[in-house]
């Protein structure tokens, strides 16, 4: 309970202003009571041993309204939360609140207009992150020990990445998905975000629907794209993956710099046909609400507006490629990692995206990495380099159903991420 006390207080404080979209405070402390309870009688109270977890506000708690960090329809409250959240709570963990988020999930710099941007941990100059943002600041902040958010284009990655944490993106259908609020159903997937490697084995533990492990022959090679396969990124990065590369061959392990043409591809598709997510985007967002209404954010509304545009047989054409792809990732990697930076570099600072078009340019840039993975459907874990630098990030990632093999070269491999790096 005394724990629990401290992560209300700290999500009073004023750091924490726009963290939250709804709490139950007193819902709360009564599950707490619980939990103290069952271990004074020497009961065992699960895995998360009363881990305070916020919930990203496009996921279902009870008794709370899913606004998915809108305020342009009326949501009710929930009958009943997620079965996610279900499988947190008998875990022992407390659910404390949604979290806050750009809106409808639509947007990788975790701006909120309507509720408030949180505030970036490391950096109140520079944007969270999205589009889970407020699960990356509670957990930076030190409000929770863990976050479950969701990811369709990089919403877990990229706020990890620019608040130094950890967040992981899993093959689809790894957990429940029943009770989100969607955004692009071909793409979206609930993940996990926390402090230390350890706090995201243990949300995958619990939330899983499937084991597949086999470490017989334990992944310890990795593939490292080449410059025109990476696009666009800052020097900084280039710098921060080399010499992490580096460290790695001095480790015993593999590392194979090479082309990785299914990214190339991925990025001339989107320029022809444009992105999956836009293309879905519409369909599920108008199902709430009307997408010219005026209390959308104007940054979201013209993204909404861009996928209209994509008509049914480009959509055909993404999904269409999509497998292709997916199978060109497979055959190129075999038995191999894809290590790569989580994001081209450190966040933007707020001040420098108050334009629709600085927005956008700098929404481009901050999916660019993570989108294509999500779009190949590979589990992908962004982990931080040298401590808690914003941006000083970088994802390792496996063919779709890899998650298992993934999770456990990532232990081995982010000690030794922890000790490289410089500054962005």
């Amino acid at each position: 309970m005394q724990h629990l006390d401290q992560a209300i207080a700290s999500a009073d404080a004023p750091a924490a202003r726009h963290v939250f979209l709804t709490r139950d405070d007193r819902g709360l402390r009564s599950l707490a009571r619980g939990l103290d309870a069952q271990l004074a009688q020497g009961q065992q109270i699960g895995p998360l041993g009363g881990a305070v977890v916020v919930i990203k506000g496009n996921i279902d708690l009870a008794g709370m309204p899913t606004t998915a960090g809108s305020r342009s329809f009326a949501a009710k409250a929930a009958d009943r939360s997620a079965p996610l959240v279900s499988r947190l709570v008998q875990a022992g963990g407390l659910p404390m609140g949604h979290a806050n988020m750009s809106e409808f999930a639509f947007s990788g710099l975790g701006l909120n207009p309507a509720f408030g941007t949180p505030l970036n941990a490391l950096n109140p100059d520079l944007v969270p992150g999205g589009s889970s943002s407020g699960c990356a600041s509670a957990v930076a902040l030190g409000i929770a020990d863990l976050a479950v958010g969701t990811d369709t284009s990089g919403s877990t990655r990229v706020p990890a990445a620019y608040q130094g944490l950890y967040g992981f993106r899993p093959s689809m259908g790894r957990y429940e998905d029943a009770g989100i609020l969607p955004l692009a159903p071909s793409l979206d997937t609930p993940g996990p975000i926390a402090r230390d490697l350890r706090g995201i084995l243990q949300l995958d533990t619990v939330l899983r629907q499937r084991f597949t492990a086999d470490f017989r022959d334990p992944a310890k090679r990795v593939v490292i794209p080449d410059a025109a396969s990476l696009g666009e990124v800052s020097s900084a990065v280039v710098h921060m993956l080399y010499d992490t590369a580096s460290d790695l061959i001095s480790r015993g392990w593999s590392v194979d710099f090479k082309p990785v043409p299914a990214l190339l591809d991925i990025r001339k598709l989107f320029a022809e046909f444009g992105t999956l997510v836009a293309a879905e985007a519409p369909a599920a967002i108008g199902a709430f609400t009307a997408l010219d209404n005026p209390r959308i954010d104007p940054n979201v509304r013209l993204r909404l507006s861009q996928g209209l545009l994509i008509d049914p047989s480009k959509m055909a054409a993404l999904r269409a490629a999509r497998v292709l792809l997916q199978a060109d990732m497979r055959k190129a990697l075999g038995s191999a990692l894809l290590l790569m930076p989580t994001v081209p570099g450190p966040p933007a600072r707020l001040a420098d995206v108050a334009t629709p078009a600085e927005f956008a340019a700098e929404n481009a840039r901050a999916l660019s990495l993570t989108m294509p993975t999500a779009f190949l459907d590979m589990p992908s874990l962004a982990m931080p380099v040298a401590g808690r630098v914003p941006g000083q990030s970088l994802s390792l990632s496996a063919s779709s159903g890899g998650d298992d093999r993934l999770l456990e070269a990532a232990e081995r491999m982010a000690p030794v991420l922890l000790k490289m790096g410089k500054e962005l």
